[in-house]
């Protein structure tokens, strides 16, 4: 009969495994970079020293409720209309409000309960009209 040779167990060092576990680990924390994320960018004004109040003739407010209805209009006046519509609207009020003497300003109010994808499209439409005078009501 064959006689079954056994085979020697080689033994596995595993010391430097540590070592080596360390090296990679240093390695991709220096060469990562971490992408941050910027988030909507607002020109602030600068601190006025006088205290003048602002017209409140040229207000134009815009409601963004839970269900993520759009109410768009002057004060008693808000009509419920899509975000598409919202630049259209608002270069029809800037004309009507320059007419009178009055510059825009656009009052923007949000809801809890709104997405903020709309809140970002709302701030895109008014961006489009090319008004810059934006109030964020709380």
């Amino acid at each position: 009969m064959l006689k079954k040779t056994e085979r020697k167990v080689g033994e596995f060092n595993a010391s430097s495994m540590a070592d080596i576990t360390f090296l990679l680990l240093v390695f991709f924390l220096v060469t990562t970079t971490v992408s941050t994320d910027k988030g909507i960018k607002f020109v602030l004004p600068q601190k006025a020293d006088d205290t003048t109040p602002t017209k409140v003739k040229g207000v134009v407010n815009i409601f963004l409720n839970d269900d993520n209805q759009v109410l768009l209009g002057k004060k008693g006046k808000e009509e419920e209309v899509s975000i598409q519509q919202i630049k259209n609207q608002l270069t029809l009020l800037d004309r009507e409000i320059s007419a009178q003497g009055d510059s825009i300003i656009v009052s923007i109010k949000v809801t809890p309960g709104s997405t903020y994808k709309n809140y970002v499209e709302i701030l895109d439409q008014i961006k489009n009209a090319k008004i810059d005078r934006i109030s964020l009501a709380q």
